[in-house]
């Protein structure tokens, strides 16, 4: 009688079998090694907060006007922050408008800032939103 064997690429299948088995179980048994694994949302907050600004502002040609703001900082961490200024008519501002170009530093707790604009004397009345973008560095 005959032996009979199965041979791929030159190499008895037994031999195959026996690494592929082998490398299944250590898998398994590896992977079962980890006890266990939790998974959990995280959320990153904003940490400033606008608590007082002024809603409109009224003043006159060649007059310098301060705007008075509130930065509450709830983290531990002290951060700069500085202020962009845009009137709808950007003409108008570079010809007639001056905005103070500061950086504040915010530490935790309530912080007050002050921050100006300037109108040119020669600047003629006109009625237009000033947009403010806060920027935390």
């Amino acid at each position: 009688m005959r032996n009979i064997s199965i041979r791929v690429a030159g190499y008895d299948i037994s031999i195959i079998l026996f690494i592929l088995i082998g490398t299944l179980l250590g898998t398994v048994t590896a992977a079962t090694y980890i006890w266990t694994t939790k998974t959990i949302d995280i959320q990153i907050e904003e940490p400033l907060t606008i608590t007082s600004f002024p809603t409109s502002i009224r003043t006159h040609p060649g007059q310098n006007q301060t705007l008075d703001i509130t930065i509450e900082n709830i983290a531990t961490v002290t951060y700069t922050v500085t202020l962009t200024f845009t009137l709808e008519n950007a003409t108008y501002q570079t010809q007639y408008v001056t905005f103070s170009n500061n950086t504040y530093t915010i530490n935790p707790g309530t912080n007050q800032i002050t921050a100006w604009m300037t109108t040119n004397a020669a600047a003629p009345n006109i009625n237009l939103q000033l947009t403010i973008q806060f920027h935390r560095e």
